[in-house]
C-alpha cells in the first residue's frame, strides 16, 4: 500500500512513537508474546505474569506447541487511587495480552523442530519479549547442551532475519501487481515501481542480509515506514530483552553473562534489558497464601544481598514482574485514560497520539461519531486537590478542569468525561 499524500513542508519523520512502534498496527488491543530457546523460562514467567498456571511448564523442548494466550493486568497506582476514592462496584483496571510461544531452535525459518509454526505465532504477536537463558541447571536441559546467552540471542535473531527475507521475496511481486492493478495494465506489463518503495525494499534487504533487526534502523522516512508496514515482517516488532538468572545470580546483582548480554544488544540496535530470575520469582509466589512466611523470604533474600555488600534500596530483591508488565506495554507506546464515577472506575487503552474523539471511541462507537468535546482532569490535578472528595467539584474550583476538542492529544493518566450527540436519522 502506497504512502497517503503529504502536504509540501509536513515532517517526514517519525515522532512521538518508540522506534519500532511505528511499524506496528494502530490498535488498542495490542499484544506481546515470549520468545526464546526451549527451556529459558518462558512458560514458567508465562504462568507467574497471569497469576494462575495457564501453560504446561514442562522440561521439555517443544511441551508449548500451541501458543498459550494470557491476559494480565497492567500495575496502574494512579488508578488504585482512583478506584479507592470512588468505592466503586464495579472496578476494570487495563489489561494486556501475553502469548507464550514454543521455543525456537536453529533452523527454525526452514521448518526445523516444528519453527514455521512458531514463527507464524511470533508473527500474529505485536512486540516481543526475548527471554534469555543465563542459568546453568543440569535438571533443566538445553537444546545445544550448553548454556551460551550470546550465541543463543544470534540463533533466535538469526532465524528471524531469515523468516523476514523469506518474507521479501513475495515484495517485490506483490506491489507490481498492485501497481498493475492500479493502472489497469496488462498481467505480463512490467510496471515501474516508486522511488520510496525501491528506497524502502534496498534499506530492508541491506539490514536482513547483515543479520539486523529492521526495527533498529533510524533512517527510514514515514513514507517508506508506510510501505513496510504492510510486508509484516517478524524484525519490525518492538523488542524487550528479558534475562532469566539464577536466585543468587539475581539477589547479588552479579552475573558472568550480564556484560556481555548488554554489549551484544547495543551492537545489535539496543533496547531495554531486564534482569530477573523466574526461581526467584516462583519462590516468592509459592509463597503467596503464607504473608508471613512471603516476607520472611524477602528478609532472607534481603539479608543474603546486604552480606555482598548491596545496600541501595532500589538494588535489594523484590519481584519485577510489575516491570515487565510496564515495560511491555511502554514498547507498544499504549497508555490509559480513566472514567470514574459512583457505579464504575475503569481504565481504558489506547496508543500514544491518540486524539480525544478516537479515545471517546473506545469507549463506544456513538462517542467518537457524536464527538462535542472531552472534560478533561489531569491526574495528578485531582490527587492534590479532591481533598478525599470523590467528585470533580474541589478541581473545578481550583481552574483546573478543562473542555478540550476534537484536536486534543490525550495524556496519559487523563481523566475524562466524554460529551457526545448522536442523532436518529428522521423516519422518512
Amino acid at each position: 500500500m502506497p504512502p497517503k499524500n503529504k502536504k509540501k513542508g509536513q515532517d517526514d519523520t517519525p515522532t512521538g512513537l518508540m522506534k519500532a512502534a511505528r511499524f506496528g498496527r494502530v490498535k488498542n488491543d495490542l499484544s506481546m508474546g515470549f520468545v526464546g530457546l526451549p527451556n529459558v523460562g518462558k512458560s514458567s514467567l508465562t504462568n507467574l505474569l497471569c497469576g494462575a498456571s495457564h501453560a504446561e511448564a514442562a522440561n521439555y523442548p517443544f511441551c508449548t506447541i500451541d501458543p498459550n494466550h494470557v491476559r494480565v493486568v497492567v500495575p496502574d497506582k494512579k488508578f488504585e487511587y482512583l478506584a479507592n476514592t470512588w468505592g466503586s462496584p464495579s472496578i476494570v483496571p487495563a489489561v494486556m495480552k501475553i502469548t507464550d510461544i514454543a521455543g525456537l531452535i536453529k533452523g527454525a525459518s526452514e521448518g526445523a523442530g516444528l519453527g514455521n509454526a512458531f514463527l507464524s505465532h511470533i508473527a500474529a504477536v505485536d512486540g516481543i519479549y526475548h527471554l534469555v537463558r543465563a542459568f546453568d541447571n543440569d535438571e533443566v536441559i538445553h537444546v545445544d547442551d550448553s548454556v551460551d546467552p550470546i550465541r543463543d540471542m544470534d540463533t533466535i535473531q538469526s532465524e528471524l532475519c531469515l523468516k523476514d527475507l523469506e518474507s521479501m521475496d513475495k515484495v517485490v511481486n506483490k506491489e507490481k501487481e498492485r501497481v498493475r492493478k492500479e493502472k489497469g495494465m496488462a498481467r505480463a506489463a512490467d510496471p515501474p515501481l516508486s522511488d520510496v518503495f525501491q528506497s524502502a525494499y534496498a534499506k530492508v534487504m541491506e539490514l536482513l542480509q547483515a543479520n539486523t533487526p529492521v526495527q533498529t534502523c533510524d533512517n527510514f522516512t514515514m513514507a517508506e515506514v508506510e510501505y513496510i508496514r504492510d510486508w509484516g515482517l517478524i524484525t519490525t516488532k518492538p523488542q524487550v530483552f528479558v534475562v532469566n538468572m539464577n536466585q543468587k545470580s539475581y539477589i547479588r546483582k552479579g552475573n558472568k553473562w550480564l556484560p556481555k548480554i548488554n554489549k551484544w544488544v547495543k551492537e545489535h540496535g539496543g533496547g531495554q534489558i531486564i534482569p530477573m530470575s523466574v526461581e526467584f520469582e516462583q519462590n516468592l509466589y509459592d509463597l503467596k497464601d503464607d504473608p508471613t512466611a512471603q516476607a520472611a523470604f524477602i528478609d532472607q533474600c534481603t539479608e543474603e544481598a546486604k552480606s555482598y555488600g548491596i545496600t541501595q534500596p532500589n538494588l535489594l530483591p523484590k519481584t519485577c514482574l510489575m516491570k515487565i508488565i510496564r515495560m511491555g506495554r511502554q514498547s507498544l507506546c499504549l497508555q490509559s485514560f480513566y472514567t470514574a464515577g459512583p457505579k464504575e472506575v475503569r481504565a481504558w487503552t489506547i496508543q500514544k497520539g491518540t486524539l480525544a474523539p478516537q479515545a471517546a471511541g473506545v469507549i463506544h462507537t456513538d462517542f467518537e461519531r457524536g464527538f462535542i468535546k472531552a472534560e478533561v482532569c489531569n491526574f495528578d490535578d485531582f490527587k492534590a486537590l479532591h481533598q478525599g472528595q470523590a467528585s470533580m467539584s474541589k478541581i473545578k474550583e481550583a481552574g483546573k478542569y478543562r473542555q478540550e476538542g476534537k484536536t486534543y492529544e490525550m495524556q496519559d493518566g487523563d481523566i475524562v468525561v466524554f460529551m457526545h450527540n448522536v442523532t436518529a436519522s428522521k423516519k422518512k
